[in-house]
């Protein structure tokens, strides 16, 4: 998502004035997928919140924020502990 953003930069909805981003979607998808038991929702889900966690810890307002190295490094240390984790975060669709 974030390299696809990168490169064809979008804004993300707006509903009156409040502005969405892919984390929210991402919130949605990992509690549908917990619910409904599919690893594809989730999996989507987790990936999108986890795109955007160090940009909301941060505080980022701004796309510069997005892409920033704090914000970069970020991400790929929750990417890896998300892959070091992976097979304590599917078993909990097994349950």
């Amino acid at each position: 998502m974030r390299l696809f953003l990168f490169l064809h930069p979008i804004p993300a909805p707006t509903i009156g004035k409040f502005r969405t981003h892919h984390y929210m979607f991402g919130i949605l998808g990992v509690i549908l997928g917990l619910i409904t038991g599919s690893l594809v929702i989730y999996a989507i889900g987790l990936g999108l919140f986890v795109d955007e966690l160090t940009y909301l810890l941060m505080g980022g307002k701004t796309h510069a924020d997005n892409y920033s190295k704090i914000s970069l490094m970020g991400t790929l240390f929750f990417i890896i502990l998300v892959f070091i984790f992976r097979n304590n975060l599917v078993s909990i669709l097994e349950n």
